[in-house]
């Protein structure tokens, strides 16, 4: 009983020290045994929720989403910064209320018009219109970037926002129309062993190339206006599922894809090829990874195949992680056992992460917005999402 009480009062002073420690100090949490056996493993991570696009909500919405996602004792929130229908003030606007809440915030900025060519037009992708990342135009995102973290560090509270999230999913052609599909239409996998001159690389190579450089900018721009160091700087949430059934969703749906161990491998200036030796990678303080394994009994197993043991067989130094999106889709489980089979699986990959270490923050994909994912639903929390009153 004494330990338990020890691991609350961590927890407790985790989180009414955040605004000065930033991420440095991490909690412990204990989850109950997936498999019903009554055990607890720990984890050393903290487990939050996505709720993006809330540009496209009115003010009262938001406060009622923050409440809902307070209340359900979930304590970070991952949402988007400035992008088509939102503005500064209003991603200010919305930190605020999560942090009046109670919430902290990890906040994704997207790719956003003001950091390419006046003028510049977005072409089609997969499902929507996407930036090119090799557009991207270094001064103007510079002058973006340094006006929206001026705006953060003068109109929010210290320790409201802790983590920056640099783009989203941008190695697969759903996020980055850098990577184009095949003249026959199928998408393309770029692995470690794609040469760097191949022509259909070509874009998406200076689009990694230039990331690096938006990746240094910001940690520069951060250090300026956050000099306690208490916002982690986290690269894209990388995609790294379909590797069971190779990549064949990719291939057959035209979605090209850069594969994490090789877009990680030319961000830190480490593939035999490169001219340019830099190490952007090491601007970041944590790697994004975006998980949605299969359902498997043996999950950390499936998790270290298909998403840690490529990338840290790469890196040149160990960093940890943050997974900003994970989950198992609600359809799924529809005749298979409902949200009770469902918040196994959620209880699975929880242990699991705690088995595998060296991750730092989950982020559940999705609280209410996305009808295949979402735990909230007509106005209630669903048995699935009971996983974070276990966990937190």
């Amino acid at each position: 009983m004494m330990k338990w009480t020890i691991y609350y009062f961590i927890l407790v002073l985790f989180f009414s020290s955040m605004g000065a420690q930033g991420c440095s100090e991490k909690p412990v949490f204990s989850t109950p045994d997936p498999e019903g056996n009554g055990g607890e493993v720990l984890t050393e991570a903290i487990h939050g929720v996505c709720r993006m696009n809330l540009q496209n909500e009115s003010y009262e919405k938001v406060v009622a989403i923050a409440n809902n996602i307070v209340q359900s004792n979930i304590p970070v929130i991952r949402i988007n910064g400035v992008k088509e229908g939102g503005s500064i003030d209003q991603v200010i606007h919305n930190i605020n209320t999560f942090s009046q809440k109670g919430g902290k915030v990890v906040l994704m900025q997207p790719m956003w018009m003001e950091m390419f060519p006046d003028d510049y037009e977005q072409i089609p992708g997969p499902s929507f219109l996407v930036y090119k990342m090799s557009d991207i135009v270094p001064d103007r995102f510079r002058i973006f970037m340094d006006r929206l973290l001026e705006q953060i560090v003068l109109h929010t509270p210290e320790g409201a926002l802790i983590g920056l999230e640099l783009f989203n999913e941008v190695n697969q052609a759903g996020y980055n129309g850098d990577l184009q599909p095949t003249p026959e239409g199928k998408g393309e996998i770029f692995n470690l062993d794609t040469p760097l001159d191949r022509p259909s690389f070509q874009d998406a190579y200076a689009g990694i190339n230039k990331y690096g450089k938006c990746l240094e900018i910001t940690r520069d721009l951060l250090n300026i206006h956050f000099p306690k160091k208490n916002i982690k700087l986290v690269t894209h949430g990388i995609v790294s599922s379909g590797g069971w059934i190779n990549f064949q969703w990719h291939i057959n749906r035209g979605v090209s894809l850069v594969l994490p161990d090789m877009f990680l491998t030319i961000l830190q200036g480490s593939h035999p090829q490169q001219q340019d030796k830099t190490n952007y990678l090491r601007c970041a303080d944590v790697i994004g990874l975006h998980c949605y394994p299969p359902l498997a009994n043996n999950m950390s197993d499936i998790l270290y195949e298909y998403y840690f043991d490529p990338i840290n067989a790469v890196l040149e130094e160990p960093m940890p992680y943050w997974i900003t999106e994970w989950g198992f889709a609600k359809p799924q489980f529809e005749d298979n056992g409902g949200e009770m089979r469902r918040l196994q699986y959620f209880r699975s990959f929880i242990q699991a992460i705690g088995i595998i270490g060296n991750t730092e923050m989950t982020v559940l994909f999705d609280f209410d917005l996305n009808k295949d994912h979402r735990i909230w639903e007509n106005g209630v929390l669903l048995e699935s999402g009971t996983i974070f009153q276990e966990i937190n």
